[in-house]
């Protein structure tokens, strides 16, 4: 019987946010403002989550993050050297959860913001006001998902978060604000649009506090990768229809999440799972095929970024987790 109650629990969960999801880019376009619709979609996401797995706080913490991450990637739009260090300055502050063990619930407001650096919404010729507008469309957008997953929390199964300490934390907020910085540099340097984003997602996702952890998570980021497009090519072929792959994308996000929140299930799997989600709610395109594989190569790109940090990294982690006896590093 509790395990009927729990799968019920979760249907109700998973109906409920993609609901959510669908009512800031339907009051876009209501308003007028359908070049921002598509925008929309993850802010919901990037605070519902946090809200729904670990409360009302930690959601404002991202909502804070999201909302000048999204107005800096508006107001530096196109140029590569701030865009770089607007994206590195929002993957620092959001690694931060990591002392509190929030970071796997906080890595969608990093994503977020990589995907607007990389591809700007244009609502005004202004960019100082094209920045306002986006940054307050955000902020609207992320107090809808907080305020929904505060609603949906208390139902919601919630393991107890494992704390960090301040050198691992900061060690993992620098470098992943390096590495991300440099994503977003490039990808804005070259036009890299929505591949751009990609490369940023795959670094975000790829690069772990533990060492160990990012070692064994390139191959399997891989992997999953070219199951979650093939995944989400089919889906395309099926049901080629946008309102239809937007839900099917937000439900695919929630139970992404919810399996790497739970921990006891392979990383390849909530890869596979996340892949088509963020190809669905990112926007679908006539050259499907060609979007696919810019979005492959940007992902082995990222793998391989983020993997080149750890191993130039790991003789000094290795020899201060030695110092304090630690066996992971």
């Amino acid at each position: 019987m509790a395990g009927s109650h729990a799968t019920i629990r979760k249907a109700l969960t998973i109906a409920a946010t993609v609901v959510a999801v669908a009512i800031p880019p339907i009051l876009a376009v209501a308003l007028g403002q359908s070049r921002l619709a598509g925008s929309l979609v993850l802010p919901v996401m990037a605070t519902l989550l946090p809200a729904l797995l670990a409360g009302p706080r930690t959601a404002l913490f991202a909502t804070g993050i999201v909302t000048a991450g999204s107005a800096g990637a508006a107001l530096t739009s196109g140029d590569p050297i701030l865009a770089g260090a607007v994206m590195g300055l929002t993957s620092l502050v959001a690694a931060l959860g990591c002392r509190w063990g929030q970071s796997k619930i906080l890595v969608l407001v990093p994503m977020t913001v990589g995907f607007l650096v990389c591809v700007t919404p244009s609502v005004s010729s202004d960019r100082g006001t094209n920045a306002l507008v986006i940054g307050g469309a955000t902020l609207a957008a992320a107090l809808w998902g907080t305020a929904v997953g505060t609603f949906l929390h208390r139902d919601a199964p919630h393991g107890a978060p494992k704390v960090e300490s301040w050198q691992r934390t900061w060690a993992y907020a620098i470098v992943l604000a390096i590495l991300t910085g440099i994503a977003a540099g490039v990808s804005v340097a070259i036009d890299w649009a929505h591949a751009g984003g990609w490369f940023i997602l795959t670094v975000v996702l790829v690069f772990q506090p533990y060492l160990q952890d990012s070692f064994q998570r390139t191959w399997q980021r891989a992997g999953g990768t070219i199951l979650g497009v093939i995944a989400a090519y089919a889906i395309h072929v099926v049901l080629p229809w946008p309102s239809v792959e937007v839900v099917i994308g937000a439900v695919l996000m929630v139970t992404s999440i919810m399996v790497i929140s739970e921990q006891k299930y392979p990383y390849w799997f909530f890869t596979t799972l996340l892949t088509p989600a963020i190809v669905l709610l990112s926007g679908s395109s006539a050259n499907f095929s060609e979007v696919a594989a810019a979005r492959l190569l940007a992902t082995f790109a990222g793998a391989a970024l983020a993997f080149t940090a750890a191993a130039l990294l790991a003789p000094l982690y290795s020899a201060g987790a030695k110092k304090r006896g630690l066996t992971r590093y």
